[in-house]
């Protein structure tokens, strides 16, 4: 009897097939392959949904089966509301009661106890060189990774031929030199960045060209460790490898702001034909930005760093968190102002949560300020107490997204982006990476950009394709991809905030903070 290994990776409310390439399972399935226990009818399959597990499972029913899950964890003051790899095995198991299963990923370093009764193995860590089969044979429920050399992790992007991803994905460092208080990188990676050679860098950059060409995201916590001379010798591999494969790839990736101060970076960034920078701002308030460990972003005007992305050709994706203690009651104005001057249209804008190992976490738990009860998990609500009234948090929230996700507001700094990044862009090279991009491609890319426009209620988004017949393509795909990733994050806000007002809602029902004082708890309607 041969073994089947079912491996997948949900996404949870993102419901694009094939959005981001697996790049966790590549490196489970390098491991598998690589395992002398793994024999020559064996096979492995990368699914891309669930409903393509329980079909390759039902196609396999007389084989072994392995069901392997990596769970993705939440980061930067993000909550999850719900645990998708646990739904995933708990309905795999009613169908095949005797698959065996595995369950990787950031998360287990967050909540192993709740992934313990579900899974047959649990595994925490990296898997590095370590033979994974060697492990499940061994027959413990929970097995504890060594921390891994990068440059040895068997990382497989062969077996995804054929299959074509919206993003691909690969990674040069783990970890974060930074401690801020609502981050648990350190809590999960380790204090401190690791990072892979240049010349394992090079090796992936040709294996994975092979099959894939477009954006590629760079899933480091911070891209290079954040390390000056790591940074200039991974752009140098980055440039001499667009150059030699005519520029097959689009970068996108996450860097301090403070690289914004490193001109000589900025240039080699914008060399490899790296697109965007997601940027950590967190807050445009010095005192919940010191209260929070995040004082390195206050040695310039926060404006003037993200501009300086901007004027090298970089788009920057804001990052920032309401509900820091010591943030000012005048916050949401002064969020509006920034983000106004930025005129970026890539927003994220989380609430504070207390995440397992954060140093939030522990001040929450210590002041008695942790809030247990599940239905604040249950609708993306703040899990604690906050500094400032929480209703006033939450309408700052409500408040902010709304003026900013407006679609006319939207698209004015979707339009103002384009001109600022089309500035610094060598016309040459956007030329030679459309030369990788098919026709198909554009069609699926319409479409797409039509299905988000329609989830976002942005109608004039619509009328705004028939001024693109006739354009060079590279107007066309500027138009494409910016307007799409802004209505895109539209979309999303839009279903995150009717979930607030709900969860509210819920809240005030069961007499919970912040309206168990409350005999007129008032009307929330306004929140939202």
């Amino acid at each position: 009897m041969r073994n089947v290994y079912l491996l997948f990776s949900p996404f949870g409310d993102i419901k694009i097939r094939r959005f981001v390439m697996p790049l966790g399972l590549l490196v489970v399935a390098g491991s598998i392959r690589k395992s002398p226990h793994f024999g020559k009818d064996d096979r492995i399959h990368i699914c891309d949904t669930f409903r393509e597990v329980l079909a390759r499972a039902e196609a396999h029913k007389s084989d072994r089966l392995h069901f392997m899950v990596s769970a993705i964890g939440a980061f930067r003051g993000i909550g999850r509301p719900s645990n998708p790899a646990i739904d995933a095995v708990k309905k795999l198991k009613r169908r095949h009661p005797k698959i065996v299963s595995c369950v990787g990923g950031p998360a287990v370093a967050l909540y192993r106890e709740d992934f313990l009764p579900h899974f047959d193995l649990v595994f925490q860590g990296e898997i590095g060189s370590l033979d994974l089969l060697e492990v499940l044979r061994s027959g413990g429920r929970f097995f504890q990774a060594p921390t891994a050399d990068m440059d040895a992790e068997p990382l497989d992007y062969g077996i995804l031929a054929g299959k074509k991803f919206l993003t691909a994905s690969l990674q040069t460092a783990r970890g974060c030199p930074y401690d801020c208080a609502f981050c648990n990188i350190g809590h999960i990676f380790g204090r401190g960045a690791r990072s892979i050679r240049p010349e394992t860098l090079d090796a992936r950059l040709e294996a994975l060209a092979k099959v894939h060409t477009g954006f590629v995201i760079i899933a480091d916590d911070s891209f290079a460790g954040a390390q000056e001379d790591r940074m200039r010798a991974f752009l140098d591999v980055m440039i001499r490898f667009q150059r030699r494969r005519g520029y097959p790839f689009l970068f996108g990736l996450q860097t301090p702001v403070r690289t914004s101060r490193r001109p000589e970076i900025l240039r080699l960034m914008r060399e490899a034909n790296i697109v965007a920078a997601y940027l950590g701002i967190e807050s445009p308030s010095e005192d919940a930005l010191t209260e929070a460990g995040k004082k390195h972003n206050l040695e310039e005007p926060l404006a003037e760093q993200v501009d300086a992305f901007a004027r090298n050709g970089i788009a920057p994706y804001l990052s920032l968190i309401l509900g820091l203690d010591r943030e000012p009651p005048d916050i949401a104005a002064r969020l509006r102002g920034f983000l106004d001057t930025a005129g970026s249209p890539f927003l994220m804008l989380a609430l504070i949560t207390p995440l397992p190992g954060t140093r939030v976490r522990a001040m929450a738990e210590a002041e008695n300020r942790l809030l247990n009860h599940p239905l604040y998990m249950e609708d993306f609500l703040i899990s604690m107490k906050t500094d400032r009234p929480y209703l006033d948090v939450m309408r700052d929230y409500g408040d902010v997204l709304t003026w900013f996700f407006s679609t006319r507001r939207l698209f004015s700094y979707c339009d103002r982006m384009r001109d600022r990044i089309a500035e610094m862009r060598d016309p040459e090279v956007l030329g030679a990476f459309l030369k990788h991009v098919r026709p198909s491609v554009f069609v699926k890319a319409v479409v797409l950009y039509i299905g988000l426009c329609l989830q976002a209620g942005a109608w004039i988004g619509l009328a705004g394709l028939f001024r693109l017949i006739g354009k060079p393509k590279a107007e066309v795909f500027d138009h494409l991809i910016i307007r799409g990733v802004a209505v895109g994050g539209k979309a999303g806000y839009r279903k995150i905030l009717r979930r607030v007002k709900k969860g509210l809602g819920r809240l005030r029902a069961a007499g919970l903070y912040p309206f168990e004082n409350e005999t007129n708890p008032g009307n929330i309607k306004n929140i939202t």
